[in-house]
């Protein structure tokens, strides 16, 4: 009988207590099968039965070496898994990797088996899990509201507990969106922390794995599994970027900095102000004083993602796909979004990169002292049909507050804290200096104590 809930700890029980790796994942393929289109397409390719019961039996034996041994886990389509196709959702551009994205391979060499790949907005461009050649994908929770962007799949995946864990990718929101419509935990670490060798770019001065679990606990866990401080990896940081925060991280939080009354934005979605600033309220009574802040040049910032000096980025980087005249299943909401690059000129870049760096300061000496920001991840509450009917303008209203945190090298920590009427869940993002995302986990785990809650949607 499977554990009532994929969390790693619950895992390493049901193998301590006599489970196999085989009769966890025929029963996991049985629930995958039996769940079907009900949340429209979560997997874009889901690795047959054989191919999985064939890594089983290549599986070493279990040892301190192998901590991931026997967790199924899922990757975003946009990064490269061994004998499976990548296709960024957009089936024309598929290819076959020669082997795993580097953040894979460390996830494979720990014991996890990859189940198969997941749907996303195509290119990782939207943060709504509607832009999908293969179709939209759903919350967990109510079939009719968005899943989130662009890591959907990912997401509904660990949320309808097929998977124990999940490997998405975060440029504007994507590791944390789909983790607060889905009751599950979005990790997006600081960027060049974890490799992004094997991702197929989106924005690639700032793009980064990111992870989506069941528990704080197990997504800064498989974090530090996935770390690694191989000098020849162009996408990584300087080492002595992380010895300078080893030598000045601290696991105890400063002041908790919130927008202003005034600068706050829900876009009518009153219930959902309720729940955040009832969560801010009951921060009192664990001993700290929020206070507001002018959330105005993080706004700013935010806005050169879409709409700004790093579409030029994007351009760079999947412009002469949307270009050929042979990928025709290009959507026409991808193309109209990058090709608005072409009228950025050089000028225009470098004019934004020094504005950049005074809102860089200007973030900075707000956090300094382990100072942590606390947002709602998505402040509008949106069904697909709304999104549909209105694809860019709603998307940007569902970025309001995680376009910034790549843009200003913030790490960032999305994690539930309630429910709407409807039973949609409803989470905040936790964001802090880079390298703080120990920070941000200890805070989570000892103060909002996310990890006493069972996460994702219950099975029955």
């Amino acid at each position: 009988m499977l554990p009532s809930s994929l969390d790693l700890e619950s895992l390493h029980a049901f193998y301590s207590n006599g489970g196999s790796p085989l009769q966890l994942f025929n029963s996991l393929y049985e629930r995958i099968l039996a769940d079907g289109n009900r949340y429209g397409c979560i997997w874009i390719h889901l690795r047959p039965l054989r191919e999985i019961v064939d890594l089983i039996n290549r599986l070493p034996s279990f040892d301190s070496a192998h901590p991931l041994w026997g967790i199924p886990f899922s990757v975003k389509d946009n990064i490269d898994v061994a004998t499976l196709p990548t296709t960024a959702a957009c089936p024309s551009f598929s290819y076959w990797p020669t082997c795993s994205a580097n953040v894979v391979s460390l996830l494979e060499e720990a014991g996890a088996i990859c189940f198969g790949k997941t749907n996303l907005d195509q290119f990782a461009t939207g943060l709504n899990g509607t832009r999908s050649p293969y179709g939209p994908c759903s919350s967990a929770f109510n079939s009719e509201y968005i899943a989130g962007g662009s890591s959907s799949g990912s997401a509904v995946s660990v949320s309808l507990q097929h998977v124990s864990f999940s490997i998405g990718t975060d440029t504007g929101g994507s590791g944390r969106i789909p983790a607060a419509l889905n009751n599950i935990v979005g990790l997006k670490p600081t960027c060049g922390t974890l490799s992004s060798k094997g991702l197929v770019p989106c924005c690639p001065s700032i793009d980064c794995p990111s992870i989506f679990a069941l528990s704080v606990s197990d997504a800064s866990h498989i974090a530090s599994i996935m770390h690694s401080s191989n000098v020849s990896d162009s996408t990584l940081r300087d080492q002595h970027e992380f010895a300078e925060f080893r030598a000045i991280n601290s696991s105890s939080v400063g002041s908790i900095l919130y927008p202003s009354v005034s600068d706050l934005e829900f876009f009518g979605n009153i219930e959902g102000q309720t729940l955040y600033l009832d969560f801010l309220e009951s921060l009192h009574s664990k001993g700290f004083n929020p206070s507001s802040f002018d959330f105005s040049p993080l706004l700013e910032a935010g806005s050169l993602l879409f709409d700004g000096a790093f579409l030029a980025d994007r351009l760079s980087s999947i412009g002469s796909v949307l270009n050929s005249s042979n990928h025709a299943d290009v959507l026409e909401t991808t193309t109209s979004i990058v090709s608005k690059a072409a009228s950025i000129s050089g000028s225009d870049v470098f004019t934004a990169l020094a504005r950049l760096k005074e809102i860089k300061a200007y973030a900075k000496n707000l956090l300094s002292r382990n100072n942590i920001f606390i947002f709602p991840t998505v402040a509008p509450l949106y069904t697909i049909n709304q999104v549909l009917a209105n694809p860019v303008d709603l998307n940007t209203n569902i970025g309001h507050y995680s376009y910034f945190a790549n843009v200003l090298d913030l790490s960032a920590l999305s994690v539930p804290i309630g429910f709407y009427s409807n039973g949609m869940p409803f989470g905040v993002t936790l964001m802090a200096l880079p390298f703080q995302d120990c920070l941000l986990s200890h805070f989570s785990q000892t103060v909002l104590n996310t990890d006493l809650h069972p996460l994702g949607k219950p099975r029955t």
